[in-house]
């Protein structure tokens, strides 16, 4: 390590990195635009300047993220001349920048906005007309681009060309006519365009999914961590008002997906926002279906497997470790074999992030002892057996519903899933979390041990599949002690 002056203290840094990481990491706030920790450092928006002292030279103004520690430099991030310096880049950058904050997605989480108030730039000297340039300009399925609010810092290039391998945006033309497009106007393609709107440090590039749909101070966040593959990738869930889900946003996590994510994760809000969640329990009357609470549900399956001796019981790839858990002392009562289902694996697999494997806690639920089944597999144990238990998020899906529905109805079948299973066979399903509304862990591919977190409330009626579980095998065990 280097020691080096920063604001009076002596601190060490990392001489691999440039002096704006040392200030980063030393509570230095140094703005910039253009810098980011994943990609390599240009210089371009000249944001991150700082005053610095080396030796018998005077003190001069440089860009912190073009410039690289020395032993024995001294850094002022908060001298008047790198203030009056960034004032003059700000102004720069805001001569052709449109007022239109109030409609801007990024609002609320611009980077050109708090600098702007952070520096106390409020004032411009030029009347000249802003650049007209394109608005709106669709860039495939993903990406909305306003060549307006760009200010160049080339970030989403450096992303394609970098982190991917594949250049598709490109810095055209020269000087005051320099604009962002496509590479020969093609639309943008692949599985990670999404985190160029994470990248963009204004509102240029923005998510059709979520472009208008809430303003940011609106999202409550938290921490979590995916479910889309085995790869874990630490997240950010964000929902509007306790209710949808809006965003999934990726979280650092070095030693699973650094500052990425991948679009199938990103925008995986068909099944947390599903409007026909199971709320409680759902029995099969003589003539149709019929809501009851979930403690009457438990009540009625506890005298249900009673009845029967070691019946089939298969688990969703989504159960946590702490679910999975209590399963396996399930099925040890039961006398049953834990097994959880084990999907195929999809096409999205790639060498970036995406293992193509759609099962979260593969590598938990293994660990733990459960085995794991293949769909058909699967369906052929319920076909053969008397009575069986699907238990947790998305089983009923990742069975198949015509599969299920094919079953012989002399098959008694018991369901925990977050919506009702259809199926003929179905006698009782009851009602569970899904993985944005309860806590536990999920351990990804390579064993790091993933947190998924509540970002908001289950539907009222709904309990915690632990708490179920629980109380299941203590009514079962009760009803033996009785008999």
């Amino acid at each position: 390590m280097t020691k080096i002056i920063l604001n009076g203290r002596e601190v060490e840094a990392d001489p691999k990195k440039p002096l704006i990481a040392a200030c980063h990491a030393n509570d230095a706030e140094v703005p910039h635009y253009c810098y980011h920790a994943g990609l390599t450092p240009v210089g371009s928006c000249r944001m991150c300047q700082v005053e610095v002292k080396q030796g018998e030279m005077p003190p001069r103004v440089v860009a912190a993220c073009r410039t690289p520690v020395a032993e024995g430099m001294i850094v002022d991030t908060e001298s008047p001349k790198a203030h009056e310096t960034r004032r003059e880049c700000l102004e720069f950058l805001l001569k052709n920048h449109p007022l239109d904050c109030p409609i801007c997605d990024k609002a609320g989480e611009c980077m050109l906005q708090d600098f702007t108030f952070d520096e106390g730039q409020a004032a411009a000297r030029t009347d000249e007309p802003r650049r007209k340039l394109e608005k709106r300009k669709d860039l495939g399925d993903v990406i909305v681009l306003d060549q307006e609010r760009c200010i160049l810092c080339s970030r989403c290039v450096r992303f394609f060309d970098e982190v991917t391998g594949k250049m598709q945006l490109v810095i055209a033309d020269r000087g005051a006519h320099s604009v962002v497009e496509t590479f020969a106007d093609r639309p943008l393609t692949g599985n990670y365009q999404g985190n160029v709107a994470d990248l963009c440090p204004v509102g240029a590039l923005t998510l059709k999914p979520f472009r208008f749909k809430a303003r940011v101070w609106n999202l409550f966040k938290k921490a979590s961590t995916c479910g889309e593959c085995s790869r874990g990738c630490s997240i950010t869930t964000e929902v509007l008002r306790g209710d949808e889900v809006k965003r999934f946003r990726p979280r650092y996590n070095a030693d699973v997906n650094t500052w990425w994510m991948c679009d199938t994760g990103r925008f995986a809000f068909e099944h947390p926002n599903r409007a026909d969640r199971l709320a409680g329990g759902q029995r099969r009357g003589y003539a149709d279906s019929e809501l009851i609470s979930t403690e009457e549900a438990l009540d009625q399956l506890a005298d249900a497997l009673g009845e029967h001796r070691a019946p089939v019981v298969i688990a969703s790839p989504f159960l946590t470790v702490e679910e999975g858990a209590e399963l396996l002392e399930l099925c040890k009562q039961l006398g049953s074999e834990a097994r959880f289902l084990s999907p195929a694996p999809n096409e999205l697999g790639d060498e970036i992030l995406h293992t193509g494997d759609p099962c979260p806690n593969r590598r938990g639920l293994t660990e733990l002892g459960f085995a794991p089944v293949e769909a058909a597999e699967a369906l052929e144990l319920l076909a053969a057996s008397k009575a069986a238990l699907l238990v947790g998020e998305r089983i009923g899906e990742l069975v198949g519903t015509e599969g299920l529905a094919g079953l012989p109805t002399s098959l008694q079948l018991y369901v925990f899933d977050t919506n009702a299973c259809l199926a003929p066979a179905a006698q009782l399903s009851i009602g569970v979390p899904d993985h944005t509304e309860r806590l536990g862990t999920w351990v990804n591919v390579d064993g790091h041990r993933g947190k998924i977190s509540a970002a908001r409330s289950a539907p009222a009626g709904v309990r915690p599949l632990t708490s179920s579980l629980q109380t299941l095998r203590a009514s079962i065990a009760g009803a033996e002690v009785t008999a």
